[in-house]
């Protein structure tokens, strides 16, 4: 009689912790407020110290701007859809200032990088394609589920009104 009810005893045990165990796997899905605050503060600060500049420089501090984001949001495996969409924005901006570069102007020193500068008449096809990825990476961002969408609609709004910084 007491083996079975020492038996039955661990049997509950395990049965509460085999539940609580997927209760606490449930909640802890990987994101998480702290590190979607370090995303948008890490995008914010940089796109601030591009709006300083001249609309020249402000290609490829965006670009480094996107760069350090990715970085952050790459330490943390479940925001891969939005590293993906900002690593989308990031490498038609890397190719855009490669294309696009004004070798007789020099560099400024900008949040730790070097800015290159484009042609003052590539500017506005640079507005353009700016506002294309910039729309592209927030579509991405809300499409997800929505546990997702939760967490990357504060760096999608950070992204939206960077937009401004190339008009």
């Amino acid at each position: 009689m007491i083996k079975t009810v020492k038996w039955l005893r661990g049997a509950a045990m395990v049965a509460v912790l085999a539940l609580a165990g997927a209760v606490f796997a449930e909640e802890d899905n990987g994101f998480s407020e702290h590190q979607t605050k370090r995303a948008v503060d890490t995008f914010t600060y940089g796109a601030e110290q591009c709006a300083t500049l001249d609309p020249i420089y402000r290609v490829d501090c965006l670009r480094q701007a996107y760069s350090q984001t990715v970085r952050v949001v790459a330490n943390a495996s479940v925001y891969w859809e939005a590293e993906v969409a900002l690593t989308r924005v990031n490498r038609g901006l890397y190719a855009f200032v490669r294309e696009h570069l004004d070798k007789n102007v020099g560099r400024v020193r900008v949040n730790g990088g070097r800015i290159k500068a484009v042609t003052a008449d590539s500017v506005p096809v640079a507005q353009a394609l700016y506002g294309d990825g910039v729309d592209r990476a927030v579509a991405a961002m809300r499409g997800a589920s929505s546990l997702e969408v939760r967490y990357f609609e504060p760096i999608a709004q950070v992204l939206l009104a960077s937009k401004a910084l190339m008009q």
